[in-house]
């Protein structure tokens, strides 16, 4: 699943449009709202779900509209781009809400409330979160900064995994079969993939591309081992846990990659 949504995110911008882009990342939300609940034990399937899938579309919607830039000549830019990340925030607002008319208006016996109503937030964030692909995809470079931050992504969690399959230890903790060298060797891989990828050429210009390949190899490599401890407490769907798996570690590092590529890249 991992490497299925590492080729998507990564062929999807080829023709250079932010269609493909909005198309994969909807793919990419599409498989976290439907096997979530399921794979995650999550109380109220189908208003999670509609919650899930609104916070998406309304997401997607803010970033594919545009505005008027300004600049001679026209020209256009994403609506959330020009009025900064708060739309997107005012969509996650609005999620949280609706997640506690959800649970309150749940039929009685009400079980698992707290957790639900977790559950069904963290959906809100990891569903909103890849539509700043689509932002960075508008970036200056942004093309090349989508597929580093993607490839570097999908490198880490696909090694991790990998490792862990054959070798997991030391474990970091019992009951979960990840181990540290998986969390080590993930990160290295996203760094030699951010890296051959960017391809550069300055000194300058390799340290920026080692250090977003090691940012966002960490943290995939965390929330993949976060997600692996979900699936070993929760008792969910195989199936549905092993998507979530391997699709939430693109979904929230988006957020990251489109930061760490303003900073690094100077956008």
């Amino acid at each position: 699943m991992a490497a299925g949504a590492s080729l998507l995110l990564l062929a999807a911008p080829q023709e250079g449009t932010a269609l493909g882009v909005l198309l994969a990342v909807g793919t990419v939300q599409l498989a976290l709202v439907l096997p979530w609940s399921v794979a995650l034990g999550v109380r109220g399937y189908v208003g999670a779900a509609l919650i899930g899938a609104g916070a998406a579309a309304a997401a997607d919607l803010l970033v594919w509209r545009t505005v008027d830039d300004g600049a001679e000549g026209g020209g256009s830019i994403p609506l959330a781009v020009g009025a900064g990340l708060g739309p997107l925030a005012a969509v996650l607002a609005l999620a949280c809400v609706l997640s506690f008319i959800h649970q309150l208006t749940r039929r009685p016996p009400r079980r698992d409330v707290t957790d639900s109503l977790g559950g069904v937030s963290l959906l809100a964030v990891s569903v909103v979160a890849p539509s700043m692909y689509v932002l960075l995809f508008w970036l200056p470079d942004g093309l090349a900064l989508l597929d580093t931050c993607v490839a570097a992504i999908g490198a880490a969690v696909v090694t991790g995994h990998l490792v862990d399959l054959l070798v997991p230890y030391p474990r970091i903790v019992e009951g979960v079969p990840r181990g540290l060298l998986g969390f080590v060797l993930g990160t290295g891989a996203a760094m030699l993939v951010a890296v051959r990828r960017a391809q550069v050429d300055g000194l300058a210009e390799q340290l920026g591309a080692v250090i977003l390949g090691g940012v966002l190899g960490g943290l995939a490599c965390l929330i993949a081992i976060g997600a692996s401890y979900a699936a070993a407490e929760r008792r969910g769907v195989i199936l549905a846990q092993g998507v979530v798996q391997g699709v939430l570690p693109f979904a929230l590092g988006a957020p990251v990659g489109y930061l760490m590529s303003t900073l690094v890249g100077g956008q």
